[in-house]
């Protein structure tokens, strides 16, 4: 937080960016939906849990006690546990087939680069290749926040994948941990210079969620 921003608050910050994403640009998201699943062979219902849940779980890194406990040092690489964490709760619950694993890239590299201004694709994939971490340590003045994030979730998903995430997320915050994946296929999408048929959608949905949480986050930070 700069000496110019107020404080803005996790749960508000991420509902306000969902909600920002699907009824200030509904017009946009929508065409992005309608787009993704005519292209690609994914069930709308899959497609706005993606966009859904990438909003409302894009910081998710930041509840982390590294952040938490030394907020003035800033949040970097937040973004690469938010991904990893969602990540690995989303790999266990999807079949194996390729709708659902393009619903995991749809839903996890729009997190790992909603800060694509910033963001070095390469320099992401060093780090997550020698990252040492395993898991998010929840700091526990979160839970509550990360609740109400949690249930706003559950009342606005339409998939059946999308309710099971969100319950297994909330399942998680029992232990204050949320285990981390590293798997072969983030490594090569940062990597690789081959074409992925699906990188246009993830971009379209990288670009809402970007959108979304540059407006928020000006709205609500502004003492003005």
């Amino acid at each position: 937080m700069k000496n110019e921003e107020k404080p803005e608050e996790f749960s508000r910050h991420s509902i306000d960016i969902a909600e920002y994403i699907f009824k200030d640009s509904a017009y946009l998201t929508n065409s992005v939906i309608n787009t993704i699943s005519a292209r690609l062979g994914a069930s709308k219902d899959l497609v706005h849990d993606a966009i859904l849940l990438a909003g409302l779980l894009h910081d998710l890194g930041k509840v982390d006690k590294q952040y938490q406990e030394m907020p003035s040092h800033g949040f970097s690489r937040h973004e690469v546990l938010s991904a990893t964490a969602i990540r690995n709760i989303a790999f266990k619950l999807i079949k194996k087939d390729g709708i659902e694993n393009l619903f995991l890239d749809l839903l996890t590299f729009p997190i790992l680069l909603h800060h694509y201004a910033q963001a070095d694709p390469y320099k992401h994939a060093h780090y997550i290749i020698n990252m040492k971490k395993e898991r998010i340590d929840v700091y526990k003045d979160c839970i509550d926040q990360l609740n109400e994030v949690i249930n706003y979730g559950l009342t606005h998903v339409q998939s059946d994948l999308g309710k099971k995430i969100m319950h297994e997320l909330k399942n998680k915050l029992s232990k204050f941990e949320i285990e981390i994946f590293l798997d072969k296929e983030l490594k090569n999408f940062l990597l690789s210079n081959v074409f992925y048929p699906h990188k246009p959608a993830i971009m379209a949905i990288a670009g809402l969620l970007n959108e979304a949480d540059g407006t928020v986050a000006n709205k609500n930070r502004n003492i003005r």
